[in-house]
């Protein structure tokens, strides 16, 4: 079996555990998000990289939505952080950094849709995790061509 047929197995389990614990309870909790990161070390130093991409990954990863949950005083859930913080460790930086921008795009249009046909109002909660396992999952598997495309965009 391909390395990364593999890691695209184990990784969607995590990531579609995640979205429906946390759609079901709002809540994402350690015991899946630990070894979903431990798995990523394990893959990505078997990979070869180093620690300094591997931290990189965390950091951009995790460090946006930390500072969201800091600023915000709790409104957003530290188990998204730490989703979002083993996805880095999966994808790298810029990998990162795209499922970010995946997660609130599509979360952002899930929220308009659901305020437009009136099923939540603005002070209802939505979980985030489904979004963002939606983000990490299509950066890990389409993110290399989404990125090539983006930047043949950029060129013009």
């Amino acid at each position: 079996m391909d390395g990364r047929l593999l890691e695209g197995i184990v990784l969607s389990g995590f990531l579609c555990a995640a979205a429906v614990v946390d759609f079901r309870s709002g809540f994402i909790y350690d015991r899946l998000t630990a070894p979903m990161a431990a798995l990523a070390c394990g893959f990505r130093l078997y990979d070869g990289a180093g620690f300094v991409p591997l931290l990189l990954g965390l950091l951009a990863g995790g460090g946006p939505l930390l500072a969201i949950r800091m600023l915000s005083r709790g409104g957003l859930g530290g188990g998204d952080v730490k989703l979002a913080a083993a996805g880095g460790l999966w994808l790298g930086w810029q990998g990162a950094l795209l499922a970010l921008a995946l997660a609130a795009w599509s979360g952002g249009l899930a929220a308009i849709f659901l305020l437009a046909s009136e099923k939540k109002r603005r002070r209802d909660s939505i979980a985030f995790g489904p979004f963002l396992a939606f983000g990490i999952g299509a950066a890990f598997f389409f993110g290399e061509r989404l990125l090539a495309m983006y930047g043949e965009y950029c060129r013009g």
